[in-house]
């Protein structure tokens, strides 16, 4: 029951993990300045052993990854450059091929060779600079961390380019950031992004945004290379996050990934997308994307559970054997109706019941009705909003719908 409420380089795919690893071991280092310090020195004097990222830097620094400084410092604080940056990941790699590159501005730096060994390996792109200038000590954002890690990625194994030409190319990606809504990412950037988060490459802040504008850190960094050696070693399907990312992109929906329900004899909501369903004298809706969030739990589960469930104020829906499902609608009412007229005897999937939290929906910047017995939804006006509903976790339950042309999406559990 439901409850009311562009071409690339033809380079040959290099050796993964295993290999990349033991070869940053023993490469040579470039040092990202003058002042670096001999690579043998592994611990820091501004690095206690309480320090949050402790073991990351130590880690990078006994594979020679990044270095410190002459005077026994690491520097953690400190922010990442795109000179430095290019020249830890060219580390990682430790190819032989180089491309020249165009930039006016590399010919004499001291990061030149880990610049071109960048541009050959693919996680430098010319194309994502402009005027030919590569500004090698401008600081790096997390945006272009995400699309470089991504790129490299992509390097390593095709699936990764795979999943950022599905998410790049549809209409239904959805990434869940408040930036995603709210402003201040470039469109652009989202399927990096989105491989940064569905792998854990990247994680958000505390407020959950991911500030793609933002820099990062050296602690920051260290992080993040022992993060990207760990995922090289494993396919974009190892990850659920990413897979949920990516069946959205293509289907509009991450239900079969995130939970028990599987898609049958018949069509799922790829189906139905954006097509008009009618409510009897209450209007035309459509189906726009759906989101589950696994609620089946103590704790909620799911790349989208920061973005739509408030795990304090819908703590009663836990552990109950119930699924959370997020519907995003267009409507057109035919009369001034409520979001409870609307789902009041409406057929399956078509209409929820409950708007998403208020803490949510402000945060993440979600449209939703502010209240469910409110005519907020005015005669001949179109809108588009998200609602709120559930799906029991029970063999033999199924979830369906249709639309006004008989397209049909049903779901099952399995007996």
């Amino acid at each position: 029951m439901l409850r009311k409420k562009s071409s690339r380089n033809n380079l040959m795919v290099k050796a993964l993990a295993t290999s990349l690893m033991a070869s940053a071991v023993v490469i040579p280092v470039t040092t990202e300045n003058v002042q670096a310090a001999p690579v043998t020195k592994t611990t820091f004097k501004d690095v206690p052993k309480s320090h949050w990222a402790y073991e990351s830097i130590k880690q990078v620094a006994e594979k020679g990854l990044v270095t410190g400084y002459e005077d026994g410092t690491y520097k953690p604080s400190a922010q990442v450059t795109r000179a430095e940056f290019a020249t830890f990941l060219s580390r990682i790699f430790d190819g032989k091929d180089r491309t020249i590159a165009k930039f006016t501005d590399v010919g004499s730096h001291w990061a030149i060779d880990a610049i071109q060994e960048g541009l050959a390996v693919g996680f430098i792109q010319e194309s994502d600079f402009t005027n030919n200038k590569f500004e090698p000590n401008k600081l790096m954002t997390r945006g272009e961390m995400s699309r470089w890690l991504s790129y490299a990625l992509a390097h390593a194994n095709p699936e990764y380019g795979k999943a950022i030409e599905e998410m790049a190319n549809s209409s239904l990606t959805l990434i869940p950031i408040p930036e995603f809504y709210g402003g201040g990412v470039k469109k652009k950037d989202l399927p990096y992004i989105g491989v940064a988060l569905g792998t854990g490459l990247l994680s958000g802040y505390e407020d959950f945004t991911f500030k793609p504008s933002g820099n990062t850190t050296r602690a920051e960094v260290a992080t993040i290379l022992i993060r990207f050696m760990d995922t090289l070693k494993k396919a974009p399907s190892d990850f659920t996050g990413l897979q949920e990312l990516l069946e959205v992109a293509n289907t509009g929906t991450n239900i079969l990934t995130i939970s028990n329900f599987k898609k049958t004899k018949y069509t799922g909501y790829e189906a139905v997308l954006g097509k008009p369903h009618t409510h009897l004298d209450k209007g035309v809706a459509t189906i726009e994307r759906a989101i589950v969030v696994d609620t089946t739990g103590s704790k909620a589960k799911g790349i989208f559970k920061d973005m739509f469930f408030d795990e304090i104020a819908e703590s009663t829906i836990l552990n109950k054997n119930f699924y959370t499902i997020f519907y995003e609608y267009t409507l057109v009412p035919s009369r001034d109706v409520s979001l409870n007229g609307i789902a009041n005897g409406a057929m399956e999937g078509y209409s929820s019941p409950m708007i998403v939290e208020k803490s949510k929906s402000e945060l993440f910047n979600i449209s939703t009705p502010k209240n469910i017995l409110i005519n907020d939804f005015k005669k001949g006006e179109k809108y588009r909003y998200w609602a709120e509903n559930s799906l029991k976790n029970r063999p033999g339950f199924i979830l369906k719908g249709r639309a006004d042309d008989n397209s049909l999406f049903y779901y099952e559990i399995p007996q």
